[in-house]
């Protein structure tokens, strides 16, 4: 018995009928139906009962479908996980990451344009300084952190990095609010509200809204803590709760995003690299790149003058 005798199987159990799986398998009819027989005859008895509009499984069958699914789910997963390390090993996989809530799906798909033949793998981190140190130790290739100001990250010396844009803090407000007409918000007019605060590993920012907020003369009313951005989105629409954000090129419908004024809190996002590794010799070009698709992103759909105003700025290349 061969693993392809267990393709042969489930095929014919999720086509329901033998002509159906001879179609899917490319094959003839009749040769099917007798490489079916010979694999029955293998595992000692009918998996299939033959009825006119198809087949149904024997108990003999429903037990070897289950056992033969996990088997090839398995198999297919090691030869997935073997060739990653395979081209891990040969120097020709890219190792990406970041924090969530960071750029790196944009980093995923730049890189797989600029290196289509190059395998890759993502990891997502909680914290920009457990990113930092995976790529210090060569286990990533190229990846997105960011800094905040108030809490600037210790960068290891065998990385090298470039800062692809600085993003303001966006103030998010249901669109009924009393200052969603407004331009702009100061913080002082969101004393009496409710925060929704992202969790840090959104890139939340926490204490830099804390101290922040209390330059302008209070403490923010927590609320909700440790949420998603979507989470917060929907706490925002409630109209009881406000929250922030940072550009994302994504419509929030019921949210309006407000800059704040003197653009107190913001972040800067940067791409990092392991000096000695291989894919070092390509982080000016997916910086570049990066940074034209990120505009496209965020700058795109008639939004450059608005956000610009915001306080949002791309490195120059």
């Amino acid at each position: 018995m061969e693993l392809r005798h267990l393709h042969v199987v489930l095929t014919v159990a999720e086509a329901g009928s033998i002509s159906r799986a001879a179609s899917s398998l490319k094959i003839a009819q009749a040769g099917l139906t007798a490489q079916l027989r010979r694999i029955e005859g293998g595992f000692g008895g009918p998996l299939f009962l033959r009825r006119t509009d198809g087949v149904e499984l024997t108990e003999l069958g429903r037990h070897v479908v289950l056992r033969s699914r996990d088997l090839v789910e398995r198999f297919d997963d090691l030869l997935v996980t073997a060739r990653k390390l395979a081209a891990e090993h040969a120097g020709t996989g890219i190792r990406l990451g970041g924090v969530a809530g960071s750029l790196t799906p944009l980093l995923v798909e730049v890189v797989r344009s600029l290196l289509p033949t190059h395998p890759q793998t993502t990891h997502i981190e909680r914290s920009a300084d457990a990113v930092l140190e995976l790529v210090r130790a060569n286990k990533l290739d190229l990846a997105l952190v960011t800094e905040f100001p108030q809490s600037p990250l210790r960068v290891p010396e065998e990385v090298d990095y470039r800062t692809l844009v600085t993003e303001p803090m966006l103030v998010g407000i249901a669109t009924g609010h009393r200052l969603s007409g407004r331009g702009e918000v100061r913080l002082s007019e969101l004393a009496d509200e409710e925060w929704a605060v992202l969790d840090e590993c959104y890139g939340g920012g926490r204490l830099n809204l804390q101290l922040a907020c209390e330059a302008a003369g209070f403490t923010p009313r927590c609320a909700h803590f440790g949420v998603d951005p979507a989470t917060a989105a929907e706490l925002v629409r409630s109209a009881h709760t406000v929250a922030c954000f940072f550009p994302s090129g994504q419509d929030l419908p019921g949210v309006v995003l407000k800059p704040i004024v003197g653009n107190p809190v913001h972040r800067r996002v940067m791409l990092v690299w392991q000096r000695d590794c291989e894919a070092a010799q390509h982080a000016d070009d997916v910086h570049a790149a990066l940074q034209r698709a990120y505009q496209e992103r965020i700058w795109g759909h008639g939004r450059s003058a608005k956000l610009a105003a915001t306080g949002l700025t791309v490195a120059a290349s």
